[in-house]
């Protein structure tokens, strides 16, 4: 077996991951709207460019690095929302603030048409309070003010050892799913359709979530699907990686495509885990 493809690849996918991992230390937040439209349009447009000079080396390598900065330029700000979450929830349980769900609706059916959640005092529960409402307006200001506006606030180390442990859960997910490839002799390949469309559906609830279906359950329910595709698609990766290097393929287009699809399943992985671990604690 070719071994020339498979050492190209990971080199490819440790240095983008470097520069992900340099990116998103520097930018922790946007400070304008239009960087934040900039920083997407320039993920796109070097995409495009990878893709457009797969094959032309070193071209390739300065697309595949111009790409990686834009992921982890986006990547810091996406981190500190949902450190800021778990933030702002640990904060809720200190002062008596709780959340549920409660129904707004029934469909014609007689299903669950919308859910939405409100919060109350541990001490008056029978008094609710909507996201929007005063009351949480005024408790998000003294959040910022007693937590995120202190150097060393009183959650920073708990965030921190959940992104330890995402950093882990998703090391310790690659190596399983390179051993299973591995170490079996199934093609996985007729994965691929299932994961095409099973990410379709992905992205669906997503905006699901995003934009109608404001609810707990729902939302630690789409990121364990998500969790669950990306690892299989770390699994058809990695098969197709294999198959490629028994075709005896060293070429440097089918590395770098190889390199940016393994890259983008470990960084959706990691950041669907990281939320799950937000969204549990």
């Amino acid at each position: 077996m070719n071994e020339v493809l498979f050492f190209k690849t990971f080199i490819l996918v440790g240095g983008m991951l470097v520069i992900t991992a340099v990116a998103a230390r520097i930018n922790k937040a946007y400070e304008t709207t239009q960087e934040a439209v900039l920083t997407i349009g320039g993920t796109f447009l070097t995409l495009f460019i990878v893709w457009t000079q797969a094959d032309n080396f070193p071209n390739n390598l300065y697309a595949l690095g111009a790409f990686s900065f834009c992921i982890g330029w986006s990547m810091g700000p996406t981190i500190t929302m949902f450190g800021e979450s778990f933030k702002f929830r640990k904060y809720r349980q200190k002062i008596g603030l709780r959340s549920k769900t409660v129904q707004k609706k029934k469909s014609f059916w007689g299903g669950d048409e919308n859910k939405k959640t409100v919060y109350f005092y541990v001490d008056s529960p029978e008094k609710v309070y909507q996201a929007d409402s005063q009351e949480l307006i005024q408790v998000r200001n003294r959040f910022k003010h007693e937590v995120l506006a202190q150097d060393n606030d009183p959650y920073s180390q708990k965030w921190q050892n959940n992104v330890f442990f995402a950093i882990v859960a998703t090391t310790l997910s690659v190596f399983l799913t390179a051993g299973i490839v591995y170490f079996s002799e199934t093609d996985f390949g007729f994965m691929g359709s299932f994961l095409f469309f099973s990410l379709l559906a992905f992205v669906a609830l997503r905006l699901l979530k995003a934009y109608v279906i404001k609810d707990s359950s729902f939302s630690m329910l789409q990121t364990c699907i998500g969790i669950v595709i990306f690892t299989l698609y770390l699994v058809y990766d990695f098969n197709r990686l294999e198959k490629a290097m028994a075709k005896g393929d060293e070429s440097w287009g089918t590395a770098v495509d190889l390199a940016v699809n393994i890259y983008l399943d470990i960084i959706n992985l990691f950041l669907l885990i990281l939320e799950a671990l937000g969204e549990s604690s």
